[in-house]
């Protein structure tokens, strides 16, 4: 317990003039280099690089602490110092270490409706200790030199948090920018000379000394991450104590092939029907456990945290970003969680009435959300509300922010003193004026990432197409003014894994085997970001098959569905329905992998692959729960055409691996 009660409060960069833009990174790097080399410095301040400029830094806000606040060390942050804290989680308390499921003694708030809320402030927090250090060196620079007076200073009250756009269209060609991995930056000094310095975006080096709680890795095949031994932060690192640095081929080859389905991802969070109920909708987007969840209750259109989980583990590799407890110590982290923030911004300005609220209401019944593993600073299935306490992060009044003040980025809105750059109509922090600048808007956001059925079902020719159901203008599932798109179908993989099926993170990759119209290729992934459980084996059993699930979606793409039917096509019949979903599912491969992308399973699909046998067949304690064929039709305003498409008319086409999965890896046997 404390003796002494300290707090130091999430203001953003309140005091700066306005309300700046987070701009993209290599947009900040391009066009804006005073505030860009005052990003830099600052960074390599707040990290403590023994190169650093020496300037007084808040202890609270350094990048040490800052990072600790996600996982571990598993310690009071010290910007939260209470005299009675409101947690007594103790990691040498069997109370908190044996349970099943173990208690996580970080702050962060993963599988539930509050984890876009809570990440808001964290990243609030970094954009103020870095703007802060920023404003000191700007006017250190600019009492050196005079003649530069108004120029350094205003940089450094416009700069705020940049983000990676990990979704834009030019990722899986060119992957991650040079200033995200290179090791040397080149940044604007005085008097406008260019200077070489160290990049603080590349790695952060544990300069105190490695935590006594930081613990080595195991992965399942065979790697291991040394993080107790490791004293800076990798990706895709060596299995060595002491790797010469980051393997950038392998974390950019990784994140090449990801991209495109990390963009049908983000799509899909945009094309959910505008009379949704509030809260089921909120929970589908906000979180890839999705608690309201009933069987065949669902949109299918992915969640926020699923995106941001991908990401992590196409980041990381072996690295620090694939594990939960290490993640927030890699540069990368915040940069990554900025353009999650921005996607939650974009989100809540289409979708205004989606919310939270109180809780969720099935056939009747209301039940409240629920935090079920429990965090530093709440028990097992705390209660969440949207004014409940967004731990470890106080506002200027002393109290915790809550989701409702964390909520909106507009002028009506608990202030945040930052937006984003418009973007398909949209300027976050202005309101929307009506309900159909909202729909036109967001229908914009969707087709930019890819999804846009009203092009593409122009572009499709096979005559299977013609075979597809879609239901006809009087089905209660279509509204009144719109028209069915006929001959039209869009397709997904639904997969829901067990999340401590191997104990740690992992993924599910779908594959397409290839035919004559199509190469072989990834399709998309559904990852889940865990973290390892230490209890005894039996716990560690207990509470796989206590078993939370993991949904994720994968999009089809349209022009994949086009060839399998070319590629199946019996002279000049058309395909029925039900031997297209059998020829979709006979053309796919599926691998469970770990971290590394080493396969521990794998399956055919369709109805013809021979059945795995028993004695090969992986163990029920990490085969996928779920990984199914869905489909859904579209229909289009009756008049105009340029309101979102309604998605109506979702089919479930059973499992896509009726033989079941074979086990490559002890592990997974």
């Amino acid at each position: 317990m404390n003796t002494v009660e300290y707090h130091y409060p999430v203001i953003g960069r309140k005091g700066t003039g306005g309300v700046f833009d987070r701009l993209p990174i290599e947009t900040l790097e391009k066009d804006h280099p005073y505030q860009f080399a005052l990003f830099i410095l600052a960074f390599a301040v707040i990290q403590q690089r023994p190169d650093a400029p020496q300037v007084i830094e808040e202890p609270a806000a350094s990048f040490m602490q800052i990072g600790s606040i996600h996982g571990r060390p598993f310690l009071e942050w010290a910007g939260d110092h209470n005299k009675d804290t409101s947690t007594d989680y103790r990691a040498t308390d069997k109370k908190d270490t044996d349970p099943v499921p173990a208690r996580f003694g970080g702050y962060c708030n993963h599988g539930a409706v509050v984890f876009p809320t809570w990440h808001r402030p964290y990243v609030m927090l970094i954009e103020q200790s870095i703007g802060n250090i920023a404003e000191q060196l700007a006017h250190d620079i600019e009492a050196k030199n005079p003649h530069e007076c108004g120029v350094w200073v205003k940089a450094a009250k416009e700069l705020r948090f940049p983000y990676w756009d990990w979704a834009e269209k030019d990722v899986a060609e060119n992957g991650l920018p040079p200033v995200l991995y290179e090791d040397k930056v080149e940044i604007v000094a005085a008097g406008g000379q260019k200077q070489i310095v160290d990049n603080p975006l590349s790695l952060f080096s544990f300069v105190d000394g490695i935590p006594s709680d930081f613990g080595d890795e195991t992965l399942r095949s065979g790697q291991v991450a040394y993080f107790s031994k490791w004293h800076r932060t990798y990706r895709y690192a060596a299995s060595t104590t002491n790797p010469e640095g980051s393997n950038v081929d392998q974390l950019q080859k990784a994140f090449k092939a990801g991209a495109k389905d990390l963009r049908s991802k983000v799509a899909q969070l945009f094309v959910v029907n505008n009379d949704e109920d509030p809260s089921l909708a909120w929970d589908e987007f906000s979180n890839h456990t999705v608690e309201s969840k009933r069987e065949m209750d669902n949109f299918n259109s992915g969640s926020l945290e699923g995106v941001h989980d991908a990401v992590h583990i196409l980041l990381g590799g072996t690295g620090h970003m694939s594990a939960p407890d290490y993640a927030g110590f890699d540069p990368l982290f915040f940069l990554h969680h900025s353009n999650v923030d921005r996607l939650l911004a974009l989100w809540e300005w289409c979708y205004t009435e989606y919310w939270m609220g109180s809780g969720y209401e099935i056939k009747g019944t209301s039940y409240p959300w629920t935090q079920q593993l429990g965090t530093y600073a709440q028990v097992y299935n705390a209660q969440l509300l949207p004014d409940g306490p967004l731990q470890p992060f106080r506002t200027e009044q002393g109290d915790y922010w809550t989701s409702s003040q964390a909520r909106f980025l507009h002028a009506d809105a608990y202030p945040k003193y930052y937006s984003y750059p418009k973007f398909a109509g949209i300027k976050v922090d202005q309101a929307a004026m009506s309900s159909d600048e909202r729909a036109l808007s967001r229908k914009q956001v969707a087709a930019y990432y890819g999804f846009d059925p009203q092009t593409t079902v122009q572009q499709v020719a096979a005559p299977a197409w013609t075979q597809l159901p879609v239901p006809d203008k009087d089905h209660p599932a279509v509204p009144a003014d719109h028209t069915v798109i006929p001959e039209y179908r869009t397709f997904a993989v639904h997969v829901k894994l067990l999340e401590h099926a191997f104990n740690g993170s992992y993924s599910f990759q779908l594959h397409h085997k290839g035919n004559d119209h199509s190469a072989p290729q990834l399709i998309g992934t559904v990852t889940v970001f865990a973290r390892p459980d230490h209890s005894p084996c039996k716990a560690c059993t207990l509470r796989r098959e206590a078993g939370t699930i993991i949904n994720g979606i994968i999009p089809i793409p349209p022009a994949l569905i086009e060839s399998i039917m070319k590629s199946n096509a019996d002279g000049e019949t058309a395909a029925t329905f039900d031997q297209t979903l059998a020829h979709i599912k006979g053309e796919f491969v599926g691998k469970i992998v770990d971290a590394t992308g080493s396969e521990l399973a794998a399956a055919e699909g369709g109805l013809e692959a021979p059945q795995v046998p028993s004695h090969q067949s992986t163990s029920r304690n990490v085969t996928p729960i779920e990984i199914s064929l869905v489909s859904t039709a579209v229909a289009e305003h009756g008049e105009d055409k340029d309101r979102p498409v309604y998605i109506c008319d979702w089919q479930h086409h059973d499992g896509v691996f009726s033989g079941g999965w074979q086990a490559t890896h002890p592990d997974a046997a």
